[in-house]
Order: C-alpha cells, then sequence, then structure tokens
C-alpha cells in the first residue's frame, strides 16, 4: 500500500478495512503495518491501557517486542496528557474511542516527524481506536459471560454436594445411635443410606464429568428391564413420601440393547426428579416410566407424569444450559445431562406437555449404539 496520493482519503478506506477486522491481534497488526506507510518510521509501537491508566506494550513491529523503560514513561505521559505529541524522533498517537483512551501508538525515527505526518497519523489512530473499542468491548462481554457460567457452575456443585452431605450426616448418625444403642435397626438403615449417599456422589460426579467435552461414552449390555426396576426401587421412598405413584416397566420380552448404562441410569433418574417437582398436593399423582421396541434399529423410553405441565415458552428453554424453573433449589444441570446423553447415544429427546395436564418425555434410542 502506498503512502503516496491523498493520505486523508487513503486513511478512510483503511479505517473502512479495520472496522470489518474482528481478531484483535490481527487489528492491531494490521494497523502497525498501514501506520508506518502512512507515516514513514523505523520501529512502531502499540500500548494498552488498563483500568489503573497504565500502559503495557502490546506489540511492536520488532523482534523482540520491547520497549526501553524510559519510552515507556514517555508513552505514560503522552498517553496522560490525551494529545497528539512529536519530540526527538517520537511520535506518540493517544488512541481515543468516543470519551475512552485505550491505549497509544507511537512511531520512532531518526528525523522529526512534521506536522502533516502528526496529523495523518492521529486521523489513523482515531479510525482504528473505534475498531479496536469495539473488541474490546467484545472480549469483556465474553469474559463476563465466562466468569457468569462459572458462577453458575459453583452455585449447582455447592447445591448438589449440600444435599450429599445432609444425606452422609443422617447416615452418620443413624449408625453411630445404632452402635452407642446397639440398635441394629438404626445401623442398617444408616448402612442403607450411607450406600444411597455413595451412589448419589458417584452419580454426581460421572454428571459433571461427562459434560466435558472430552468425555466419551462405554458401550456395553444394556439389560432395560433391570435398569427401570433398580430406578423404581431407587426412588421409591422418595415417591411414597410425596405420594406420587411411581411405575417403571419395560414391554415383555424386551431384548438387550447396546449403549451407555449408566449414563442411560442418570438421565432417567432426573427426569423422574424432575417430574417429583410437577406435584403440589395433587391427588392420584403418578409417574409411569416405560420402555419399547419400536423398530429394528430403534427402541423409546418414555416418561410421563399428570403434573402441573409447562407453558410453551418453558419446554423451549427446557435443555438450555443452567435454564431452571425452580429458583434457588434449581441447577439446570439434569435436562442438560439427559439431552446430551442421548445425543451422544445418537438418538433424540422430545417433549409434550400441557399445563395443567402433566409432561411427557420421549428418548428415540439406538439399539445396537457403538462409540
Amino acid at each position: 500500500m502506498s503512502h503516496s496520493g491523498n493520505p486523508d482519503k487513503a486513511t478512510h478506506e483503511i479505517g473502512r478495512i479495520y472496522d470489518a477486522i474482528t481478531d484483535k491481534s490481527i487489528l492491531i497488526d494490521f494497523f502497525l503495518q498501514t501506520l508506518l506507510q502512512l507515516v514513514p518510521s523505523s520501529r512502531g509501537y502499540l500500548f494498552l491501557a488498563g483500568p489503573d491508566k497504565q500502559l503495557w506494550l502490546e506489540s511492536a513491529t520488532f523482534t523482540p517486542k520491547e520497549a526501553s523503560a524510559v519510552l515507556l514513561g514517555a508513552a505514560q505521559t503522552a498517553f496522560d496528557d490525551g494529545k497528539p505529541s512529536a519530540e526527538k524522533g517520537l511520535l506518540f498517537l493517544p488512541l481515543i474511542a468516543g470519551n475512552a483512551s485505550v491505549g497509544l501508538a507511537c512511531l520512532e525515527r531518526a528525523a522529526a516527524f512534521t506536522s502533516r505526518e502528526t496529523e495523518t497519523g492521529f486521523n489513523l489512530a482515531s479510525e482504528f481506536s473505534g475498531a479496536l473499542k469495539n473488541i474490546l468491548l467484545f472480549e469483556e462481554n465474553l469474559k463476563m459471560e465466562r466468569l457468569a457460567a462459572i458462577g453458575q457452575t459453583t452455585a449447582m456443585l455447592v447445591h448438589e454436594i449440600k444435599n450429599i452431605l445432609q444425606l452422609a450426616k443422617f447416615s452418620d448418625e443413624m449408625i453411630r445411635m445404632g452402635v452407642n444403642e446397639k440398635n441394629p435397626k438404626f445401623i442398617a438403615t444408616g448402612l442403607g443410606k450411607l450406600e444411597k449417599t455413595l451412589k448419589d456422589m458417584d452419580g454426581f460426579i460421572w454428571e459433571v464429568a461427562g459434560l466435558s467435552k472430552d468425555y466419551q461414552l462405554e458401550p456395553e449390555d444394556v439389560d432395560v428391564p433391570a435398569l427401570l426396576q433398580e430406578l423404581g426401587e431407587d426412588l421409591a421412598e422418595r415417591a411414597g413420601a410425596l405420594s406420587v405413584k411411581l411405575d417403571c416397566a419395560a414391554e415383555k420380552d424386551f431384548p438387550v440393547v447396546r449403549g451407555d448404562g449408566r449414563s442411560l441410569y442418570r438421565a432417567l433418574l432426573n427426569l423422574v426428579k424432575n417430574a417429583f417437582e410437577a406435584f403440589k398436593d395433587k391427588p392420584d399423582a403418578w409417574i409411569r416410566v416405560r420402555a419399547r421396541v419400536t423398530g429394528p434399529e430403534t427402541y423409546e423410553i418414555t416418561v410421563e407424569d399428570n403434573g402441573c405441565g409447562m407453558p410453551e415458552e418453558v419446554r423451549a428453554r427446557l435443555f438450555e444450559a443452567f435454564f431452571s424453573t425452580k429458583g434457588k433449589r434449581g441447577t439446570g444441570l439434569g435436562l442438560m445431562v439427559v439431552s446430551r446423553t442421548v445425543k451422544m447415544h445418537g438418538g433424540v429427546v422430545t417433549v409434550e406437555s400441557r399445563p395443567g395436564i402433566g409432561t411427557k418425555f420421549t428418548l428415540v434410542l439406538p439399539r445396537f449404539f457403538s462409540r
């Protein structure tokens, strides 16, 4: 790109290119290259400013990319002044977008810079500053979104661990009481609760690990009727406490299928636990879990309840990360696990729901899944 001709027109055209660049490092490199061409110099520096208005060297047109303490001090003074300045073969160009100063560009050469070159450099820096500010705002928003996601994840982990710890404490108390009072019934109850605690903790750790991008399912022969029986037994106590009739069954002669039995169990566990939340003192409350073969290559498992149902706007967001209708009691993890499990099996999950009538989840899965 030649610096001859009309520099103001060239600056405006280059500014349009700046606005089209979305990568910060590419934008900075291109800015320094064009700056050195329109204002011929031997070296170019790009300093950015932090929240404390202190500069650091972000990029330079030479290697190694270093700035002396003297140059950094002079750049800081020019940045604090907020005006373009030329002195002793150095040209300082503040990067100002709106009312915000985001950094400073500096050019270095043996000869002094003319007033015309200073004006051209400042105009080019102004075009660059707006584009850089947009990218910095995008990066900041992305950072805040990531921090929010980390916060949500941490809250979810704490919520679930607290629940498991409460059960562990109860188990410990029952066992201690049984030993102190020499009561075998208390000991048996405590050991049973402890077994459930360990199973819950193991399952929870699996769910968290299963959300990582590198996690892989482990295909095995799955006895679906036995899996549903285990599900019913594990949740029988809770169903009884809530006065909900829980019925888990597979059709007669249901064949062995290939899949990851552990992940399928946790997916169904989450669906039934969610269904428990759909009842508020409703008489004749029920949850049915059914499995049937639907073709030579597929089978389906349904989880249906006659609870409160959900409106369309809630149903549409069910599998959204961390979405929950339970307020502080919910983590939004359960349905993420369901969705990921079904997708990793190569299956499909659908939801039917009507307010006041109930909800039905249908998991359509391949009978012969392989990794």
